[in-house]
């Protein structure tokens, strides 16, 4: 059995750290997470006040990986709400004063409750930052993911927005919250930025070995 790569992914988020998880099982790396460095990362304080996903990203990534000395992948997720004018976006996870996913997406609920469901596109936006201290080399890909914002929400297995959008993969027919994460993850923005990631990181460190 081949020992895999140890990377570290700046979360500390475990239902997003058990997708990603998933993600990498098939790959030469090992996904380590925060809440696997408590000694190193107990003080840890990362500012995210970046106006972008990519921005967000990078600083989450620098930081991380400079303290930890490894190299490090981090991302910045968000849900981009066409009549909204692109809110939530880049405060989706604080979007609400309480900011639990609950709050959050019934905020996004009670802002469009007059907006037409023909009307109510929105897409899921992800952003990988993958960074090395050692070298400074840094790259970042992004994954998007089309979809509706629903009338209510439905469904209890997923986390964040997901049980009130709906997937253009679907038909509009289920909100994400309805599906196993485990499925969505080979489709979603969170995958296909993951999975792009994985690529960079190949080509990175074959170009450096």
């Amino acid at each position: 059995m081949i020992d895999k790569k140890i990377i570290v992914v700046a979360t500390a988020n475990r239902g997003k750290a058990e997708e990603i998880k998933k993600i990498f099982s098939d790959s030469a790396f090992e996904p380590k997470f925060l809440f696997d460095f408590p000694e190193q990362t107990k003080e840890l304080m990362i500012v995210e006040n970046a106006k972008s996903f990519e921005g967000n990203a990078l600083i989450k990534a620098i930081v991380v990986g400079d303290l930890l000395n490894m190299i490090t992948l981090a991302d910045d997720s968000g849900l981009c709400v066409d009549a909204l004018a692109g809110r939530p976006g880049v405060y989706s996870a604080r979007y609400s004063q309480e900011g639990t996913d609950q709050t959050n997406y019934l905020k996004v609920l009670k802002e469009m409750k007059d907006v037409p469901m023909e009307e109510r596109g929105c897409q899921y936006n992800c952003t990988v930052a993958v960074y090395d201290p050692r070298t400074k080399f840094v790259d970042t890909v992004e994954g998007i993911w089309e979809g509706r914002v629903s009338l209510e929400p439905r469904g209890d297995k997923s986390f964040g927005y997901a049980p009130i959008v709906l997937a253009a993969d679907f038909n509009y027919e289920k909100t994400n919250a309805e599906f196993d994460p485990e499925y969505l993850i080979n489709i979603n923005h969170r995958g296909k930025a993951f999975r792009q990631a994985i690529e960079v990181l190949k080509d990175y460190l074959k170009k450096k070995a």
